[in-house]
């Protein structure tokens, strides 16, 4: 993607289109709540770890995609197992990254700005799957924070944190705040990093309008563990070598999509999956 096209201001069937989005966004939360309360009364008293809400949440999250003009695509799930739980270290540039982190289809919970539970519809399904909430600034909300994220862990659910503590207006990775980590060597859970990159180009920091007008590509990169255990379980070391192998793989990423041409040109490994799909339906 040119400089240019990152700079035009967006045009109008641009914005008619983000107005769309939004409004559906808006429209299926409310419709999927409905739907889900009921189902969701019946089975919470036996689904301790809220798999059902969450699971409902990244269907509902995924089925947005189809409504945009993201194609995200998830590399190194693997490393992400389902019988482990992890603290997830996630950079963060855009609104845009929640939606695109349930792309893993994975069981986390989210720590998220307390403000967001008392959104209609959007709050109580977050509180519904068990997410949890922080008042920035208030060292008591913290201590409560940590408990419950140490509980879901302890129930084999990984907690996804964004460890820069709010989004980068640059889109570099900013410094880590420390509370990721000493969660991690408290409750003894490796850290996974997890790289997103095509958010902040697609839906810039401080817009609602969708940044460019064709087929955009994100990426969401699951990065090998760092287990506490192998930095003498010291919340420091641990959150430096995580935010080094991120700023170290982040590079490594925006040069493979700079070298395919940008954003907007799928990585290969689509063309292969597409080709592959047509020759099966010929056969």
């Amino acid at each position: 993607m040119s400089e240019d096209a990152k700079d035009a201001d967006p045009s109008i069937g641009m914005k008619l289109f983000s107005a769309w989005f939004w409004f559906y966004l808006v429209a299926s939360l409310t419709v999927f709540w409905f739907a889900v309360a009921i189902p969701w009364l019946l089975i919470t008293p036996f689904d301790r770890r809220r798999r059902f809400s969450h699971w409902y949440a990244y269907t509902w999250a995924n089925h947005l995609e189809l409504m945009s003009l993201w194609r995200i695509q998830v590399e190194g799930g693997e490393h992400m197992r389902e019988d482990t739980a992890y603290v997830l270290a996630c950079n963060h540039q855009s609104s845009g990254d929640i939606l695109t982190l349930f792309s893993l289809r994975k069981q986390f919970r989210w720590v998220a700005k307390r403000e967001l539970f008392a959104v209609p519809f959007l709050g109580w399904m977050m509180a519904m799957a068990g997410y949890v909430g922080i008042k920035r600034g208030d060292p008591n909300s913290r201590k409560k924070m940590m408990a419950k994220c140490r509980r879901h862990l302890e129930l084999g659910n990984s907690v996804a944190i964004f460890p820069e503590g709010t989004r980068s207006e640059s889109g570099d990775i900013q410094p880590f705040k420390i509370g990721a980590f000493v969660l991690a060597c408290e409750a003894d859970a490796a850290v996974l990093p997890v790289l997103m990159e095509g958010t902040r180009e697609a839906l810039p920091r401080a817009s609602f309008v969708f940044g460019v007008d064709a087929l955009i590509y994100p990426i969401v990169r699951v990065l090998e563990p760092l287990h506490p255990a192998d930095y003498g379980n010291d919340p420091e070391r641990l959150r430096d070598a995580t935010r080094a192998v991120m700023v170290r793989e982040r590079a490594v990423l925006r040069a493979e999509i700079e070298g395919r041409g940008g954003f907007c040109v799928p990585p290969p490994y689509v063309a292969e999956r597409a080709g592959s799909g047509r020759r099966r339906g010929r056969s």
